[in-house]
């Protein structure tokens, strides 16, 4: 019963349901890729998210891509405080190196944290976004971390 209770207590406060605090934000993002992003929420737990951003791979290798993420979030404790995770799928064009003008495409899982100011209209997220590359390239890509700052209006 003592576990049940004590269970009880920490799920109440470090839990406070599924809601956001904001419904649409863009912004910029940086880490493996520069580029901007924009999230809408479609429920009080649902997103979306699409990001344009060239991905640095490596010395002279480059590609620009286009994103699409479906999110479930799920707020926390302090206020403004979600994780959130789900499928994405992208496609780009090496723009330098050895793949220069082929294309690209991937499906991927995303799995992050973010906070939103209370006081104020900013988001910061961290998230992981490991994809399976198909096409040209081919095979997981698991470096993908990004920081992102966004405006919420």
């Amino acid at each position: 019963m003592k576990k049940i209770i004590c269970l009880t207590v920490i799920l109440y406060f470090f839990t406070s349901g599924f809601s956001q605090s904001y419904q649409r934000a863009a912004g910029i993002r940086i880490g493996s890729s520069i580029g901007v992003s924009y999230k809408q929420f479609t429920t009080e737990s649902r997103a979306y998210e699409g990001i344009a951003d060239i991905d640095i791979i490596g010395r002279n290798v480059a590609k620009f891509k286009a994103t699409f993420n479906y999110l479930f979030h799920y707020n926390l404790q302090p206020e403004g405080l979600a994780i959130y995770g789900g499928p994405g799928v992208s496609a780009g064009i090496y723009i330098s190196g050895d793949f220069r003008d082929k294309l690209s495409t991937s499906i991927g899982l995303v799995g992050g944290i973010e906070y939103k100011f209370p006081e104020a209209p900013v988001v910061l997220a961290f998230d992981w976004d490991p994809k399976f590359q198909m096409i040209t390239n081919a095979g997981l890509m698991p470096a993908s971390f990004g920081l992102t700052l966004r405006y919420s209006f």
